[in-house]
This record gives C-alpha cells, sequence and structure tokens, in this order.
C-alpha cells in the first residue's frame, strides 16, 4: 500500500500535466478551460494555508485564481488594468478593482499572501511591482510570483521563436515574415524580464526572503533555477516564492 500510493500520486500529477498541455493548445480560442484547470491546480498544490486568509490576486486577469482561491476558503481581493477582466471579475463575485499593479491602492501590511500569476512581463516596471508586494504584506507574509521569462520557450508570446534575437530584432523579423504580432505586442504589452535579474532585486529588498525559486511545470528540476544562463531557456515558466520579515 505504502509502494502504490507515491506512484498513484505520481500517476495523477502526470494526467494532470497532459490534460494541461493539451488544453493550453487551444488556449487562444477557449482561454478559460486551460486557465481554470491551472488555478485550481495551483491553490490545490500551494505550500501555504489560504482558508481564512486575506489574499490578493495581482493582476487577475478575468479572475480565475481568485475563483479557485475563494473555493479554497480565502477573501480575496482583486486588481488588473484590464476593463472587461474586471468586469469578469466581479461578475464572478470577487471585489475587483481597476488599479496600477505599480501603485496598489491598498495600505502597508493588508494581505496575508499576494498571488501574482503570469503578469510580471506584460508591466514596464516589474521592480516596482515587487517593491508594492513588498509593502503590502503583513509581516511573516507570502508572496507567490510566477511569469514567462524572456528567453523561455514561450518568451516572446506572439512572436515565439524570433525572440530568441532579441526584443527588436526578433519583433523586427517576425514583423517582416508574418505580420504585426496580433496580441502582446513588445514594449507595449510584453516587456523582457529576466530570472537572475528578478531573483536579485527580491534578494536586495530589506523586506523580504526569497524562500524558493522553481520552474512553474516541473518544479522537480529546481536545480536548473541555480545555474545562471541555463535558468533563462531551460525555464518554461518561473515561480519565486518569497517571505515578508517579520
Amino acid at each position: 500500500m505504502n509502494s502504490a500510493t507515491p506512484n498513484r500520486i505520481q500517476g495523477q500529477r502526470l494526467a494532470t500535466k497532459r490534460e494541461l498541455f493539451a488544453l493550453w493548445r487551444n488556449e487562444r480560442t477557449e482561454p478559460e478551460p486551460f486557465y481554470s484547470k491551472l488555478a485550481t491546480r495551483a491553490v490545490s498544490e500551494f505550500r501555504y494555508p489560504v482558508a481564512g486568509k486575506r489574499i490578493l490576486d495581482l493582476g487577475s486577469g478575468p479572475g480565475y485564481y481568485s475563483k479557485a482561491l475563494r473555493a479554497a476558503g480565502a477573501t480575496v481581493a482583486a486588481i488588473d488594468l484590464g476593463v472587461a477582466d474586471v468586469e469578469k471579475a466581479l461578475a464572478t463575485g470577487t471585489p475587483a478593482l481597476l488599479a496600477d499593479a505599480a501603485r496598489l491602492p491598498f495600505p502597508d501590511a493588508s494581505f496575508d499572501g499576494v498571488f501574482c500569476s503570469n503578469m510580471l512581463e506584460h508591466v514596464p516596471a516589474p521592480f516596482e511591482v515587487i517593491n508594492e508586494i513588498e509593502r503590502v504584506l503583513r509581516p511573516g507574509g507570502w508572496g507567490w510570483i510566477s511569469w514567462t521569462n524572456w528567453y523561455s520557450p514561450w518568451g516572446g508570446h506572439d512572436i515565439t521563436p524570433f525572440h530568441l534575437l532579441g526584443p527588436k530584432l526578433g519583433t523586427l523579423i517576425h514583423t517582416k515574415l508574418k505580420g504585426p504580432p496580433e496580441r502582446n505586442p513588445v514594449f507595449a504589452a510584453l516587456w523582457p524580464t529576466y530570472i537572475g535579474r528578478t531573483i536579485s532585486h527580491v534578494r536586495s529588498r530589506p523586506g523580504l526572503q526569497l524562500v524558493s525559486a522553481e520552474p512553474r511545470y516541473y518544479p522537480s528540476q529546481r536545480w536548473v533555477m541555480k545555474v545562471p544562463g541555463l535558468r533563462e531557456v531551460a525555464s518554461w515558466n518561473c515561480v519565486l516564492t518569497i517571505e515578508r520579515h517579520s
């Protein structure tokens, strides 16, 4: 029995990953199934208890993660810069605001946790966002920050794989060959964001402690994060877990 349990858990995780990949292939036309499944999985595997906690969903989009966090017992506030996304989040019953993640409309030490999924690469000043996370976290609070790092396989979003040539040259070549990107144009809705620089910034903040850094979709290979250069290309999506000093 004991030997079968880890095998069963491993099999369930593999099945979930396969399902997520299948849903991701249709993400453009049917985003809801993929992001809802991803949100439920992220919250279920979370290292911190969320029931009874006040959590900020930073860059909430239409509220997939807010919904999953609320289902797990959290009190959630959500912010986003997209009017349509805020309206969708409100429609699910989540308190949502139209606000800038680099200038949060909340007092210091307002939240037990901050959940920030796939937003950091979509802001021009990601370090200012991290500073704001530090400010609004209560002592002992945590932050979960995930983003698609620039040199990952999907770092350029619509201009992939030309992003590997750099943001300017990659955009130029993509535009000449395929036309301008339909979504997330570089330096307008997508900015190069790097793992090494982001980790260094977190470590420079007086009130923050870096708890862990790992590839989001294959956390068992977290050793990759210890290798500069390799981590920038081998991680599809980076997750940093931070804590606010007491």
